[in-house]
């Protein structure tokens, strides 16, 4: 009986690492099969209405009214929804969201993972030129605290060695809570 039961607490803390950022209702919002980032940067016309999970780094915020721009450079995820910041970006992408997101709480350079629905494309200029920018509409959205460095890579037994072990980085976590859903 002993056994059994330290073989489920085992268990348990084993499925407890592997769970994903986002809310489990948030991910049910998904479209199945998942949209490639990259078909949809292409032609973000031919997802609209589809719900797609995508992260990146935090690049601007702009809030006008009672609507946030969320501008992001995108990068891949890790299985759990965690931005993978070694990943290539595979553009930008812009969120928009009802919901007040703080600038001085959410500032660029934040990882963030989100759930959005997409609306299509905006055009806008940047950096002097004519951008597309694929347009979602936030539904749920989670912030990450940024990888760090670590003074000394023997004091944190969670650290991760990057490249030719030049860098060792604490990966990136939760600022805690819940991810903010909105309607």
């Amino acid at each position: 009986m002993k056994l059994i039961r330290l073989a489920l607490v085992g268990l348990m803390f084993c499925c407890s690492g592997c769970s994903h950022v986002m809310s489990e209702s948030g991910m049910k919002l998904v479209s199945t099969p998942a949209i490639d980032y990259a078909a949809l940067s292409a032609k973000p016309e031919s997802y609209v209405g589809k719900t797609v999970l995508v992260g990146g780094i935090l690049a601007n915020l702009v809030s006008s009214g009672d609507v946030t721009t969320l501008e992001v450079a995108q990068l891949g995820l890790y299985e759990n929804g965690v931005p993978n910041e070694l990943s290539p970006s595979g553009g930008r992408f812009l969120a928009v969201s009802v919901e007040l997101v703080d600038p001085v709480m959410y500032r660029p350079g934040s990882l963030v993972t989100m759930v959005g629905e997409v609306k299509g494309k905006r055009v806008q200029a940047r950096d002097g030129a004519e951008y597309p920018y694929p347009l979602l509409a936030v539904k749920e959205i989670r912030f990450f605290r940024p990888t760090r460095e670590y003074p000394d890579p023997h004091a944190n037994p969670y650290s991760r060695a990057v490249g030719d072990d030049r860098f060792i980085l604490s990966p990136p976590g939760l600022p805690g809570g819940e991810p903010r859903k909105f309607p």
